[in-house]
């Protein structure tokens, strides 16, 4: 359940099914309705009873009518229906991006850090309010601020965490916790392997209770985003939007985190022919649509890979001709003359 779905839920309670409002910045948002719950959460707005200076308005549905509102977003002059305080009571989750070797990144990295916070506050709101992102040991500006973790977690009295960790010792699945803790950690060099590791080794000798959660698709880390906005992003459709955690990663999973994987996997799709004295590798056309299934790759996807790892790309009747041919045991491949 996102906010939008709360606020929807605690105004049909108070009998309101048309809400309006005079902020420009809401009418034209993609989403007004799920806008207008972010403004009521982040205290810039309540939801107040009509004063009867609006002749349009929205149904909870998000369509426009032309009938007065029974409620509308803004400020009060009179009695508020639904308050910052009543609509926040719902408990979500926070998402803590820990970025405490903020100081051992290059340059370049510490941007790519900040856009990557930039973007998860942006992530949170499509399902929370800005509250519920904190960021710790840098301050970049977006999302709660707090000097450390260990401070945060004290303050809010939060003892147990999940930590999303690639190397972690079990699976990420839905976990009703009350904090995500994500690594601010970027790395292009490998030297940094095994640091968001560190960050729940120092939680636990502060006290706290920390699960090292991993998240796989099909059976391998490999294929699986980790810029930071990502990462909170699949966490927040398996727990809050229900989802299943591959199909989480699937739809948040760029185009070239999919060819890491697909390289990987590909070379067990082919087959080995020989040609003369040398041998080739073949692979079937209907492979792209086995991986498509799970990976989000576009055909020039698939075939920029396999031009890559020298693969040829045959047509289903072709590779049913060649594993009809005489297999070569000493070479170990099917041999077409």
């Amino acid at each position: 359940m996102r906010l939008k779905d709360v606020f929807v839920s605690e105004l049909r309670k108070r009998g309101v099914e048309r809400v309006g409002t005079r902020l420009k910045k809401v009418i034209s948002s993609p989403d007004p309705i799920a806008r207008m719950a972010l403004y009521v959460a982040n205290g810039k707005a309540e939801v107040c009873r009509s004063d009867g200076g609006l002749q349009h308005s929205l149904t909870l549905n998000g369509h426009f009518v032309s009938l007065p509102p029974h409620a509308y977003v803004g400020r009060c002059g009179q009695e508020i229906i639904l308050s910052k305080e009543e609509l926040t009571a719902y408990p979500f989750p926070y998402v803590v991006v820990d970025c405490r070797f903020y100081d051992e990144h290059l340059e370049k990295e510490k941007w790519k850090l900040e856009l990557q916070v930039k973007q998860s506050l942006g992530v949170v709101r499509e399902y929370m309010w800005d509250e519920r992102l904190v960021v710790t040991y840098h301050d970049f500006g977006y999302g709660s601020y707090y000097p450390t973790t260990e401070d945060f977690l004290k303050e809010k009295g939060i003892n147990r965490v999940v930590l999303l960790d690639p190397s972690g010792e079990e699976l990420f699945e839905k976990a009703n916790t009350e904090c995500f803790i994500i690594g601010g950690i970027v790395d292009k060099s490998g030297k940094k392997r095994g640091y968001t590791s560190k960050i729940g080794r120092s939680l636990e000798k502060e006290g706290f209770d920390v699960d090292y959660k991993r998240i796989e698709l099909k059976g391998d880390v490999v294929g699986v985003p980790d810029r930071v906005n990502h990462i909170a992003e699949i966490l927040l459709r398996v727990e809050l939007d229900g989802e299943d955690v591959e199909r989480a990663v699937r739809a948040v999973q760029p185009p070239l985190v999919a060819k890491w994987r697909l390289r990987k996997e590909l070379h067990e799709r082919t087959l080995r022919v020989c040609v003369g004295d040398g041998v080739i590798r073949v692979v079937s056309q209907s492979e792209f649509e086995y991986f498509r299934k799970w990976l989000n790759i576009r055909r020039q996807d698939f075939y920029e890979v396999c031009r890559e790892q020298r693969f040829f790309v045959v047509s289903d009747k072709v590779m049913k001709r060649i594993k009809n041919q005489k297999w070569d045991e000493r070479k170990r491949c099917f041999r077409l003359w």
